[in-house]
Parts: C-alpha cells; sequence; structure tokens
C-alpha cells in the first residue's frame, strides 16, 4: 500500500512538473498565439489521465467496499457502486465482505500425554468492518490462520488423547471464541471453525484397536456369562417343580420312544429287570430270554395306546409281582 501511494504521488509530481515546464516553454517562446501548440499541451494531460483511469475511476460491486486514503490517510470507505478518486491524490483498496474459508495447513500437535497429532481445520469469517480489516491488521485473513494454529496448540496440548478424541465439538467451541474475540477489533466476523481431521501414529492406532478388541470380548464374556446364568436359573427352577411321579411318567415316556426307534440296543430299566429277574426265577428261563419277552410284550402294549405307567403296572399283575417292602429290624438290648 505504501509503495502504490509513493507511486502515484511521484506521477502527480511528475505530471504537474510537465505541465508547467510546458506552460512555461509557451509562455517563453510565446507561443500563446498560436493555439495549436496549446491544444497539443492539452491532448498530452488528458492522455495521461486516460491511462491512469482505471485507478481513479473504479465500479464497486454490492459485497464490495473500498477504503479510500487522501494524501496516505483514511478519508472514507465507499461503494457499492460507482468510486471517483481524485487524480493523483486518492487511493483505494478493495475489501470483499463475502463469507470467505481459510485452510488450516495440517500440524503437529502434543497432547499432555505426549502424544504427537497431526491436526488440519479450515475457517469461515467475513468482513464486518472494511475500515479496520485494512487498516488495524496487515493481513486479516494469514493473521487469522497463524492464530488458529496457535490456539490448536495450546489447547489440545492441555488434554491427553482420550480428551482430544471425545471432545473434537468443544475445541471448535473453544477455537471459535478465542479467534472471535481477537477478530472483533479487526472488523472480522467468525462464523464457524471445524477441525477437519485428527490422524494419529500409527503405533497408537493399532494399540487403540487392541484396546477395542480387548473390550468388546470382554463385553461378549460376559453376555455368555450371563446367558448361561440365565439357563442355570431356569433349570433350577423348573427342576425344583418336577415331582417324583412326575419324573417317573417322563422316564417312561423316553423309553417308549426308545422303543419305537429303529435302535437294536435298549436300555432296560429298573422296573422290568425286576420284573425279568421275578420272570426268569419263576420258569426257570436264562435272565436275557425273559428280558426279551418282557420288552415285546412292552412294545406291544404300546403299540395299543397303552401309557407307560400303565404297561409297568400290567405286566406286573401279569406275573403277579409283589415289591418286597423292605423290614427294618429294631436294636435290641443286649445284657450281659
Amino acid at each position: 500500500m505504501a509503495s502504490e501511494v509513493e507511486m502515484q504521488a511521484t506521477i502527480f509530481l511528475v505530471f504537474v512538473a510537465a505541465v508547467a515546464a510546458g506552460l512555461i516553454g509557451l509562455w517563453y517562446f510565446n507561443l500563446f498565439d498560436k493555439p495549436l501548440y496549446f491544444l497539443l499541451l492539452v491532448l498530452a494531460a488528458l492522455i495521461v489521465l486516460y491511462t491512469q483511469s482505471q485507478k481513479f475511476f473504479i465500479v464497486l460491486q454490492e459485497y464490495e467496499r473500498a477504503v479510500v486514503y487522501r494524501f496516505g490517510r483514511f478519508a472514507k470507505v465507499g461503494g457499492p457502486g460507482w468510486l471517483v478518486l481524485m487524480p493523483f491524490v486518492d487511493s483505494a483498496t478493495k475489501v470483499d465482505l463475502r463469507v470467505q474459508t481459510l485452510e488450516i495447513p495440517a500440524q503437529t500437535v502434543v497432547t499432555r500425554d505426549n502424544i504427537k497429532l497431526t491436526v488440519d481445520a479450515i475457517v469461515y469469517l467475513h468482513v464486518t468492518d472494511a475500515k479496520n480489516a485494512i487498516i488495524k491488521v496487515e493481513d486479516y485473513k494469514d493473521s487469522s490462520v497463524s492464530f488458529i494454529q496457535a490456539n490448536l496448540r495450546d489447547v489440545m496440548g492441555k488434554m491427553n488423547l482420550e480428551q482430544v478424541i471425545s471432545n473434537i465439538d468443544q475445541i471448535n467451541i473453544n477455537l471459535n471464541r478465542n479467534l472471535s474475540k481477537t477478530a472483533y477489533n479487526w472488523g472480522i466476523e467468525v462464523d464457524k471453525i471445524e477441525i477437519q481431521s485428527v490422524e494419529l501414529p500409527p503405533e497408537v492406532m493399532a494399540a487403540m484397536h487392541r484396546k477395542r478388541a480387548a473390550a468388546e470380548d470382554k463385553m461378549a464374556q460376559v453376555q455368555r456369562a450371563e446367558a448361561q446364568k440365565l439357563t442355570l436359573n431356569a433349570l433350577e427352577e423348573a427342576g425344583a417343580k418336577l415331582t417324583n411321579p412326575t419324573l417317573h411318567y417322563m422316564y417312561l415316556q423316553a423309553l417308549q420312544k426308545i422303543a419305537e426307534g429303529k435302535s437294536t440296543k435298549l436300555i432296560f430299566p429298573l422296573e422290568l429287570s425286576r420284573l425279568a429277574e421275578n420272570l426268569s426265577s419263576r420258569i426257570g428261563v436264562p435272565f436275557s430270554k425273559a428280558q426279551d419277552q418282557l420288552v415285546d410284550k412292552y412294545q406291544e402294549l404300546a403299540k395299543e395306546g397303552e401309557r407307560p405307567g400303565s404297561i409297568i403296572e400290567e405286566l406286573k399283575r401279569e406275573l403277579g409281582y409283589k415289591e418286597e417292602k423292605p423290614v427294618h429290624k429294631k436294636k435290641g438290648f443286649e445284657f450281659d
């Protein structure tokens, strides 16, 4: 800006000196009586002004403003529309009022637990005061980027890795608040700040994956243990409700299903074993043969639709089997 003002001042002084020299020349040679020379001098001055007209006649769009300086000092803020500047006296700097996007370059941040992270962010802001945005800060864009980079290092440096990962939104809010306080004096309003990515070292990523896998495995084991506990509780509850007749009925029903199958082996129940032993002793046949006869009779009665309990009772009646009740002997007294 300073070099541009100096250049315009130099051009202005050269232009004034050239016009003055031309007028002196016309006066010295008595050429004022000849209008041709005077017209040539005026034409030369107009040509110089035309070549510099783009600096003195500016068209500003609706979203643009111009900070105008006169002899290097602030004069006004112009726009939108046409803006006419005094040749070689005024200068102007355009300011865009639209929302602008600033990319924060990726940088290395060290957390409180000495983990190096690579972080990048993006900033959305716009100018609210064109005068302050030009006069109070040299380059508000570069200044905003530098401010965010410093704040990222400061905020994340006070947190450990787990806090950084779980509090990204809060970090964005803190960055926005801190930049807004400073940028307000620059005539800047911060719309939004977002951390785009946080890259972890490969070894840290691997450790986090192992930790996550261990946590999931532990949770799965707990769930399996809970399911097994529920199963055992259900079995215990169901078992507590089973009475002896019920168990006996279920036992006989299982035997019936075995008998109806194609298997050549049969697990012989205790009741039939006693009946087979009784039958073998009564008719004088081998125990195995007595077993076969009872099984055939049992299957025959089962096919007729008899209930298992009834089948056993029927077999006992046919064989005249009576259970012997245990005799409890009383202990006598011994005398010397």
